[in-house]
C-alpha cells in the first residue's frame, strides 16, 4: 500500500490493539478495514507546506485566531524536537485521521442519488477551506461495536464497506479542493514575496502607502489591496493599524507648536517623541532582519505580528493619551494622565509612568518657585493658583491670590492645594511686603522630594508633604511674627475697638457734646473740616490723649452719602485709615462691616445721651416749677415716659456694647493668642465681626426676616424717642417763656406796690387771662401730642418685644426678659403671655418626654 510507506505496518497494528483492548475479537477486522482506508486516501507530493497553508487558510476564514497561533506555535515546537524524526508524515497522517473522522459521520448516502447531489455533497464538504479539521459531534451511522465511547478520531468510524466507492470519490474532490488551494497561494507567493510584504509593511508602519497598504485619504488608515487573501490579509490589516496609529500619534503631536504651547503638554509632546523612537530603532531592526534574512530562513508576516503585538499594545495608550490630552494643559493634563496610569496592568503602568513625570516637571517648577519665592510664572495659566495683579493692597490676602479649582490635579488634595496656597502667600507677603525672605533662599529638601517624585508624592507622609508641611509652619510663624511685632496688629485692633465700636465711653460722650451743635444742622450744611476741630477738642479732654501718636494720625471724621431731610447725625462717622502690611486685615469689605457697626452703635448711642440730658434737665427745673401746678401732670407724664426709655436704652447699650462687642472681643482675643498663621486671625476677625452684626440684627449675608423686622422696630422706637426729645424741648421752652413772664410780671407788681400805686388795670388783666390761656392750649396740645407718642412708643416695645420673645435666639429672648424686667408690658398685651414666650417654651421643653410617654401609653 502506498500509505505503508509512511507509516510502518507495526505502528498501524499498535494503535488498532489500543482502539480494541476490550473486544480483541474485532482487532482482525478493524485492522484491516483501516489499512484500506489508508490505501485509498487522497495523496499529495507537495509535502508538508500544503496541509500547513490549507490549515491557516481555514482557520483564518473560520476567524480563529487563538487556534492559529496555537497551531503556529505546536508545529514550531514539533519541528524543533529531535524526538520524532518523520515530521511531515506525522502531520499528514493527523490530517488523515481529521478526514476519516468527518467522512464517518456524514450521513449515508444512498445509490439512488444523482449526479448534481453528489456533487453538492462535495462541495458543502470541502466550501470551508479544510472543513474537515473542525471537531464535529457524532452522525447518524451506527457506533463501532469494537471501540469504546470515546477514543480518539477513529470512534465514530463504522466499517461499511458498501460507501468505499463514495468515499474515495469525495476524497479525490477534497484533494482537488486543497490542489487548487496551494495554486493560488503559490501564485500569490509569486506575485507578492513574503521580502516585498514585509518591505511593505515597514514603510506601512513609517506611515508610507505602496501596492498593497494604500493611503488614499491620506490620514493614515490604510486599505489593504484586494489582491491579499486569506491569512496573508488578515495579517496585513492587523500590522496596518499599527502604521495608522503611528501616524495619528505623530499628527497630534506635531499639531502642537514649538513655541507658545502650554509647559505640561509641551513636556508630554517630547515624552511622547521619545517613546516613538523606540518603535523607530523597532522598525529599523526589522529592516535590518530583512536584508539579512536568505530563502533557507525568511522571515513571515506572523513573525512580524508576533513580534509587534507589544509594541501596538503601546502605541495604543499613546493614542488614547494623546486623543485625551491634546486640548487640556497644566493641573487638568495631569490629572487626566493620573486617571490613566492608575491601571491594573503593569505593564500600562510602565508604559504611561514616565509620561506623567516627564509632564509634571513644568508644574513642580512653578510650585518650587511659588513656596520659595512667593511668585507665579505661569503665563498659561496651568497652575491651581492664580494671581490678581490688579488687586490693591488692602486686599492682598483675600483677592490677589486664590484657587483655580479647574487646574488641581486629581492626585492634590483640597487640605494640600489650601496649604500650599497659603503658604505661598506667606512668602509673598513677606517678601514684597515687608523685604524678610532672601532672593537666594531654598527649602531644604523641597528639590530632591520633586526630582525623586513617585506616586506616593502627596500622600500623608509623602517627602513633598513634608516638605511643605514644614515650610507652612515657619513662614506662617515668620508672617504672623512680623504683623504683630512690626504691623503692631494688637494695637490697631484695639484701636477699632475703641473708637469705631465706642469701647471708649468716655470719648464718644465727649464728642457728642462737643459736636452737637454742628451735627443738629441739616446734612447739607455739614462740612469736614468744622468736625475735625471737634474731634481734635475730644480727644484732649479725654482719656484718648493718652493713647500712641500712630493711633490718633489714623483717626479721622467720615460724612456718609446723604440724603434727603437728613442731619448731621444721620451722616456723621468715624474712621480708622490704616495702610501699609497690616491694612490686608482690614480690606475694604471690613472696613464697611465697621462703619455699619459704628452707625448702628452710634445710633444707639445718642438715644442714650439725649434721654439723659432730658432726664437731668427735668431733675434740675422741678424745684423751680412747682409753683406751675397746671403744668404738674404733664411733668409727671412726660418723666415716667422719659424713664421708660431710658430703661428700655440702657438695657439695649448693655446688650450692644457687653454681649454684643465685649464677649465676642474676648473670644478674639483667645484666637489671637492661639493662632498660627495669618489665616487664623483673618478667620477669627471676621467671624467676630460677623456674630456682632447678626447680634446687631445686621448680618448681611443672612439678612433673615426676623432681623429685619428686629431693625425696623428699633428704628420706629428711636424715631419716637427723637420726636419725645422735640416735644421736651418744645416744652421746656414753652415753660421757660411762661416761667419768666410770670416772674416778670411779680416783680412789676412789688415795684408798683413799693411806689404806693395800683396794682394791675382792667387792660393788664385782660392781658393777662389772655397769656394765661394761650399757655393752657400750649400746655394742651402738648400733652396730647405726649400722649399719642407714648401710646406708639409703647405698641412698638410691645411689638419688639414679642420678636425678640419667639426668636429662635436664646440671647434676645433673655433680652425681651430683661426689657421687661418687671413684666410691665406683659400687663398692657396678653400676647407676651402666649405660648410663644421663653417661659412657654422652657415648660414645653421640660415637659414633652412626658407628653409623649402619655400619647404613647394611650394609643
Amino acid at each position: 500500500m502506498a500509505s505503508s510507506k509512511k507509516i510502518s505496518d507495526e505502528s498501524l497494528q499498535k494503535l488498532c490493539k489500543a482502539g480494541t483492548a476490550k473486544q480483541p475479537g474485532s482487532y482482525a477486522r478493524w485492522y484491516a478495514y483501516v489499512s484500506q482506508e489508508l490505501a485509498n486516501a487522497p495523496q499529495h507530493d507537495g509535502g508538508c507546506g500544503d496541509f500547513d497553508y490549507s490549515i491557516e487558510q481555514h482557520l483564518v476564514k473560520e476567524n480563529r485566531q487563538d487556534d492559529l497561533l496555537r497551531f503556529a506555535e505546536l508545529k514550531r515546537r514539533l519541528y524543533e524536537t529531535s524526538i520524532v524524526e518523520k515530521k511531515d508524515e506525522l502531520l499528514r497522517f493527523f490530517a488523515m485521521m481529521c478526514y476519516f473522522r468527518v467522512n464517518g459521520v456524514q450521513k449515508k448516502i444512498t445509490a439512488e442519488r444523482t449526479r448534481s447531489e453528489s456533487e453538492t455533497d462535495v462541495k458543502q464538504l470541502g466550501s470551508g477551506d479544510f472543513a474537515f479539521l473542525r471537531h464535529t459531534p457524532g452522525g447518524d451511522s451506527e457506533k463501532s461495536p469494537g471501540f469504546q465511547q470515546g477514543f480518539s478520531p477513529l470512534r465514530h468510524i463504522e466499517p461499511n464497506h458498501s460507501h468505499i466507492s463514495r468515499r474515495e470519490s469525495l476524497a479525490e474532490s477534497i484533494s482537488s479542493n486543497i490542489s487548487s488551494r496551494s495554486a493560488v497561494c503559490r501564485n500569490l507567493e509569486s506575485r507578492y514575496s513574503q521580502h516585498d510584504l514585509i518591505r511593505e509593511v515597514i514603510f506601512a508602519f513609517n506611515g508610507i502607502g505602496g501596492s498593497v497598504f494604500k493611503d488614499d485619504c491620506g490620514d493614515g488608515t490604510f486599505r489593504i489591496s484586494q489582491k491579499l487573501e486569506g491569512s496573508l490579509r488578515q495579517h496585513a490589516s492587523h500590522l496596518a493599524e499599527i502604521g495608522t496609529l503611528n501616524f495619528k500619534i505623530r499628527k497630534i503631536i506635531d499639531s502642537v507648536p514649538h513655541i507658545g504651547a502650554p509647559y505640561c503638554l509641551t513636556a508630554l509632546v517630547s515624552a511622547i517623541r521619545d517613546q516613538l523612537h523606540e518603535f523607530s530603532r523597532l522598525i529599523t531592526n526589522l529592516e535590518a532582519q530583512l536584508r539579512q534574512s536568505s530563502r533557507e530562513s525568511p522571515m513571515s508576516l506572523l513573525q512580524i505580528r508576533i513580534i509587534t503585538h507589544q509594541p501596538k499594545c503601546h502605541l495604543q495608550w499613546l493614542a488614547t493619551v494623546a486623543n485625551e490630552c491634546k486640548d487640556k494643559k497644566g493641573g487638568a493634563l495631569l490629572s487626566t494622565l493620573h486617571m490613566l496610569v492608575q491601571h491594573g496592568d503593569p505593564k500600562v503602568r510602565e508604559w504611561l509612568t514616565p509620561l506623567l513625570t516627564a509632564a509634571s516637571a513644568p508644574f513642580y517648577s512653578i510650585l518650587s518657585e511659588w513656596l520659595e519665592r512667593g511668585t507665579l510664572k505661569d503665563p498659561h495659566m496651568e497652575f491651581f493658583i492664580s494671581a490678581d495683579n490688579e488687586t490693591i493692597v488692602n486686599n492682598f490676602w483675600q483677592r490677589k491670590y486664590s484657587l483655580r479649582e479647574s487646574m488641581r490635579p486629581s492626585f492634590i488634595s483640597q487640605a494640600q492645594a489650601n496649604m500650599v496656597l497659603t503658604t505661598g502667600k506667606s512668602v509673598a507677603f513677606l517678601t514684597q511686603c515687608c523685604g524678610k525672605v532672601p532672593k537666594d533662599f531654598k527649602i531644604p529638601g523641597l528639590q530632591e522630594a520633586i526630582e525623586n517624585c513617585s506616586d506616593k508624592l502627596w500622600e500623608v507622609d509623602g517627602a513633598l508633604q513634608v516638605c511643605i508641611e514644614v515650610a507652612h509652619r515657619d513662614f506662617s510663624k515668620e508672617a504672623l511674627v512680623v504683623m504683630m511685632q512690626d504691623g503692631k496688629l494688637a494695637l490697631h485692633l484695639q484701636a477699632m475697638r475703641r473708637y469705631m465700636l465706642l469701647g471708649s465711653g468716655d470719648f464718644i460722650k465727649s464728642l457728642m457734646e462737643c459736636a452737637a451743635e454742628e451735627l443738629n444742622k441739616k446734612a447739607g450744611n455739614l462740612m469736614t473740616h468744622t468736625l475735625t476741630p471737634k474731634l481734635e477738642t475730644a480727644i484732649r479732654s479725654t482719656n484718648a490723649q493718652y493713647e500712641d501718636e500712630d493711633v490718633l494720625n489714623r483717626l479721622d471724621v467720615k460724612l456718609l452719602y446723604m440724603c434727603n431731610e437728613e442731619y448731621g447725625w444721620d451722616i456723621f462717622s468715624l474712621q480708622y485709615c490704616i495702610d501699609g502690611p497690616i491694612a490686608m486685615i482690614f480690606p475694604p469689605e471690613v472696613k464697611v462691616k465697621y462703619l455699619s457697626l459704628f452707625n448702628a452703635l452710634w445710633r444707639a448711642k445718642r438715644m442714650e445721651w439725649l434721654l439723659s440730658n432730658m432726664w437731668r434737665s427735668q431733675a434740675i427745673s422741678a424745684r423751680e416749677l412747682r409753683k406751675m401746678t397746671e403744668i404738674g401732670p404733664l411733668i409727671r407724664e412726660l418723666s415716667v415716659l422719659i424713664s421708660e426709655m431710658n430703661q428700655f436704652m440702657r438695657q439695649m447699650q448693655y446688650y450692644l456694647l457687653f454681649e454684643c462687642v465685649e464677649c465676642q472681643w474676648s473670644l478674639l482675643q483667645a484666637a489671637i493668642n492661639q493662632a498660627a498663621s495669618l489665616d487664623d486671625i483673618i478667620q477669627a476677625h471676621s467671624k467676630f465681626l460677623d456674630n456682632i452684626l447678626k447680634s446687631c440684627f445686621l448680618d448681611e449675608k443672612n439678612f433673615s426676616k426676623e432681623s429685619q423686622h428686629l431693625t425696623l422696630i428699633l428704628r420706629h422706637i428711636y424715631n419716637y424717642i427723637l420726636d419725645v426729645c422735640k416735644l421736651e424741648a418744645e416744652f421746656d421752652k414753652l415753660i421757660n417763656t411762661e416761667f419768666q413772664r410770670r416772674k416778670d410780671l411779680e416783680k412789676r407788681y412789688e415795684q408798683l406796690e413799693e411806689a404806693s400805686m395800683y396794682g394791675i388795670t382792667k387792660d393788664d388783666e385782660e392781658k393777662e387771662k389772655y397769656a394765661l390761656k394761650r399757655f393752657s392750649n400750649a400746655i394742651t396740645k402738648i400733652q396730647v401730642t405726649l400722649v399719642l407718642n407714648a401710646d406708639g412708643y409703647r405698641e412698638k416695645v410691645k411689638t419688639f418685644l414679642l420678636a425678640l420673645a419667639s426668636h429662635p435666639n436664646e440671647d434676645l429672648q433673655f433680652l425681651s426678659l430683661r426689657l421687661d424686667f418687671n413684666e410691665y408690658y406683659k400687663t398692657l398685651d396678653k400676647r407676651l403671655s402666649a405660648p410663644h414666650t421663653l417661659s412657654y417654651r422652657r415648660r414645653s421643653s421640660l415637659m414633652a418626654p412626658y407628653v409623649n410617654m402619655t400619647v404613647s401609653a394611650e394609643f
